[in-house]
């Protein structure tokens, strides 16, 4: 399973250059450093980082399963499919409150996970209160925000394009082989300026005319932002306009390398309970602790399909049209199955690789939290199902 992941992730990176001797070698150390089999929680190994200041980091106000209208083996059930694939935590809220809470293999409410991908979707909420106080819009060209692009003819990508993964950036076959320092994916998770390695990316063919998921459209969407910011760090942004408002404990970003670029695609380490909070922030529209954090109507955004893909919006993922093989892209060989639709058409969810998961169901006034080890036969409707078949 692990194989398959970092073939993924070399999959969803596109051709570069040779980097030069002493950038490979800084890039096979680094490499080195991160043990693959526990990425999701050797937090430690994700250095050097920056904080994302929280608050007090509480916990959401619990009450027992059958008050929130759940049935209690359902859960139960729930819990144990989870258990059966490795999972760390599974938690579940229901009208903003805590009706599951559960932890496994020594872990607990303040353990801290990496869970790849699911930053893509902080980094689109992060534009909410960007676009609100006129920094930034969606439709605005990359190139108004990164000088390298300003002439440049790709800079003529939009936002919008870039978070619908629809930029026509060049996304070719993983090359045959394991990952080397040279190797895309591992130049734009470890080189020590992974702007430099984005900028360098080609145009394959023109922006919004496929659907192809890419970690460079999502660092390039961050590295726009955060030039729309000015002085502010996008750790203290996100932490001032979102992260602690919502009542989150600290969180870390993974940097390229000391006060240079977070990774916006992955890697931001934080708790369960956190993450449970920004699938509520989702749910509620924006709204967390009486506060508008971002507008409702980005929200809207980003969960309406993109043009070239139904089953995603901005950095999110969207359960209908029902899709029995989830396909991340042309070049990317895996697939994630939904064996049966999901029993609620509104289901949508932050993905990253391997399970971990945030399932927002708004009809269900309900968001369920997995974080786990890589699961070989992870399906996507079914720990999701198994919760909703106990709703009274």
């Amino acid at each position: 399973m692990i194989g398959r992941l970092v073939a993924a992730l070399i999959a969803a990176a596109p051709a570069l250059a040779q980097p030069p001797a002493d950038e490979a070698a800084f890039i096979a150390e680094r490499a080195k450093a991160l043990p693959v089999e526990r990425g999701v929680e050797a937090v430690e190994a994700y250095q050097p980082s920056e904080r994302v200041r929280g608050g007090r980091g509480r916990a959401l106000p619990a009450i027992v399963p059958e008050a929130a209208g759940l049935c209690a083996d359902a859960l139960a059930a729930a819990a144990a499919w989870a258990e059966a694939r490795q999972s760390h935590a599974l938690l579940i809220a229901r009208d903003g409150r805590l009706v599951f809470e559960r932890y496994w293999n020594g872990f607990g409410r303040d353990s801290r996970f990496s869970t790849a991908s699911m930053m893509k979707a902080v980094v689109a909420l992060a534009f909410g209160p960007a676009i609100a106080e006129g920094r930034i819009a969606l439709d605005d060209p990359v190139g108004r925000h990164l000088s390298e692009w300003r002439q440049d003819p790709r800079g003529s990508v939009t936002l919008r394009q870039l978070l619908h993964m629809e930029s026509g950036l060049a996304f070719p076959p993983a090359p045959p082989g394991p990952p080397s320092p040279a190797s895309p994916a591992l130049r734009l998770m470890f080189a020590p300026d992974i702007r430099a390695v984005a900028l360098a990316v080609p145009q394959a063919v023109p922006p919004g005319n496929r659907f192809a998921y890419s970690n460079v459209d999502s660092q390039l969407a961050g590295e726009a932002l955060a030039a729309s910011l000015g002085r502010l760090r996008f750790a203290e942004f996100l932490s001032q306009r979102i992260w602690k408002p919502m009542g989150a404990a600290d969180a870390e970003l993974f940097l390229d390398r000391v006060g240079g670029s977070p990774h916006y695609f992955c890697c931001l380490q934080a708790r369960p309970m956190d993450w449970l909070r920004l699938g509520e922030l989702i749910r509620n529209r924006g709204r967390a602790g009486g506060r508008q954090l971002v507008p409702e109507a980005h929200v809207a955004a980003m969960l309406a399909p993109a043009p070239t893909n139904p089953n995603f919006g901005m950095q999110i993922w969207r359960g209908s049209p029902h899709a029995p093989v989830r396909r991340y892209g042309p070049a990317i060989a895996l697939t994630v199955p939904a064996a049966e639709p999901f029993l609620r058409d509104d289901v949508v969810f932050i993905d990253g690789a391997g399970g971990q998961r945030v399932y927002v169901i708004p009809s269900a006034r309900m968001t369920i939290v997995r974080i786990g080890r890589p699961a070989p036969d992870w399906d996507d409707s079914a720990l999701v199902n198994l919760v909703l078949r106990g709703l009274s």
